[in-house]
């Protein structure tokens, strides 16, 4: 591994700065690495765990969340660049459970549609996110089949996580070794990756890592690690800050490390081309993936594709229950930061933001007040206040509903409270409360979820239709998670 240098020694305005966003964000712990001219740096900010509060190091690592997805590119495009495998193979070669809307597109969808994210599927139900991770990875490929498309086929980017799992699980299966070893052997190993695992392997793997931490009432607090080979490929990877430079190093050098070509040069570069169009400040989905201000936005093939104040900027973020993190690459500048933190809250992409802006000489500015501004200009409007019945027959609200991909949602009633469980969902329990007529707002009773439900525009909420032996169908109001349940029994 090569010489690792203080954060301070790069610019004394650095540490200071990632401290103002972190701690704004009550982000208990966060490992910073920056590479500058092949030189490396970082940052190991407060603690692992506000249970333990041991010091992170750099040697402590961190779930990336969505981050994992270039390293799924990155493994593709090392079988690539040996004639092993093509990016417009079709995916059903490799992994025929994944099944989409259409069996045509289901056919004809090929590696680089699933790893540039056009399929044209929005972001819907727990096959994009919060099934219960002990459940089966084939039950999500399969169950793609009940989302419909929200967009032609390839015409614009559509964010859809599980095209990247079905990715890394085709890579595994050409190698006959699975994702996580074909990773470690082509990329991990030559890299001097020890710190670096995922899925369920890296519960055991790697014991230094950082605790998973939610905000609930203003505090911190821990709740539990995810590990889980389930969703490998588009999160699950977990990585340290020692690692994160090297990382930042292969892709600034084009797959170089040290005289040593890791990847192949051309096959590396297909990774940053724009895929799949996005619109820059007004695509909500990609507002955490292409900078807001630039003149272009693409997904590209595990990254994203803009210009950050006229320099070209190659990035992703990513997030879980407990975890946040930004990576992003200014290629012809060669500079590459990554931020990871251990809490949901965020902090990590205006952090790696400043510091970028900063070794750039761009004017100081307030980048959380920035992003937030740009998120609030795409929130969607504030529904007008409905009157709240006076009364309200919470027993014609009861039953099991039920939808095709997310199975049973369970509306139970205990006195004058109506209570609600997704049965497929992870830790999926909630509270119902009325805020008018048929519509009910949903208090989580896990903080995994508080944490979720706070960081969006609106709060989650479900409608139910009336017919007339009670509620027939109910839909779910929620960023990613909402769905139309039909009434079972």
């Amino acid at each position: 591994m090569p010489t690792i240098f203080a954060l301070d020694l790069l610019d004394a305005r650095l540490r200071p700065l990632c401290d103002a966003y972190l701690g704004a964000a009550q982000v208990p712990g966060a490992s910073i690495a920056v590479v500058v001219g092949d030189r490396g740096y970082h940052y190991a900010y407060g603690v692992k765990s506000v249970a333990t509060r041991e010091p992170v190091t750099a040697q402590t690592s961190f779930n990336i969340g969505s981050c994992s997805k270039a390293f799924t590119s990155a493994t593709v495009a090392s079988l690539v660049a040996e004639g092993l495998v093509s990016w417009d193979d079709p995916i059903s070669k490799y992994v025929p459970e994944f099944q989409l809307y259409d069996p045509w597109v289901t056919s004809h969808a090929t590696l680089r549609d699933l790893g540039g994210n056009r399929l044209g599927l929005p972001r819907a139900g727990l096959t994009e996110f919060g099934m219960d991770p002990q459940l089966p990875q084939r039950l999500l490929f399969e169950n793609l089949r009940h989302t419909a498309p929200q967009y032609p086929f390839r015409d614009r980017c559509t964010y859809v996580n599980h095209g990247h799992t079905a990715n890394a699980v085709a890579a595994g299966r050409v190698t006959g070794k699975g994702f996580l070893a074909t990773l470690r052997e082509r990329i991990l190993e030559p890299l001097g990756m020890s710190g670096t695992s995922g899925g369920a392997a890296a519960r055991e793997e790697l014991p230094d890592q950082a605790a998973w931490h939610v905000v609930v009432d203003g505090q911190a607090i821990v709740i539990d690690a995810v590990f889980s080979d389930q969703f490998l490929g588009t999160g699950g990877m977990v990585v340290s800050g020692l690692d994160a430079i090297q990382w930042l190093r292969l892709h600034l050098n084009e797959g170089c490390v040290d005289g040593r070509q890791v990847i192949a040069r051309a096959a590396i570069r297909e990774t940053y081309r724009p895929h799949s169009v996005t619109e820059p400040g007004k695509d909500p989905v990609a507002l955490t993936l292409v900078y807001p201000g630039a003149r272009m936005g693409a997904y590209s093939l595990g990254w994203a594709a803009s210009d950050f104040e006229g320099h070209p900027l190659v990035a992703h973020s990513g997030s879980d229950y407990g975890v946040t993190a930004f990576t992003l690459l200014l290629p012809r500048s060669g500079i590459g930061v990554s931020v990871y933190g251990n809490s949901s809250s965020g902090g990590t992409m205006p952090a790696a933001y400043g510091v970028a802006a900063t070794l750039l000489g761009l004017p100081p500015r307030d980048w959380a007040a920035y992003f937030a501004s740009a998120a609030a200009a795409l929130a969607p409007p504030a529904p007008l206040p409905e009157p709240v019945p006076a009364a309200i027959d919470l027993g014609r609200y009861v039953g099991v509903f039920e939808h095709p991909a997310d199975g049973e949602l369970v509306i139970e009633r205990d006195g004058e409270q109506l209570h609600g469980r997704l049965a497929r969902g992870y830790r999926m329990d909630f509270d119902l409360e009325p805020v008018a007529e048929h519509r009910f707002r949903i208090r989580f009773r896990q903080p995994e979820w508080q944490g979720a439900a706070a960081r969006q525009p609106a709060a989650p909420q479900i409608v139910f239709e009336i017919g007339a032996n009670g509620a027939q169908r109910a839909t779910v109001l929620a960023a990613v998670v909402g769905r139309t349940f039909d009434r079972a029994r």
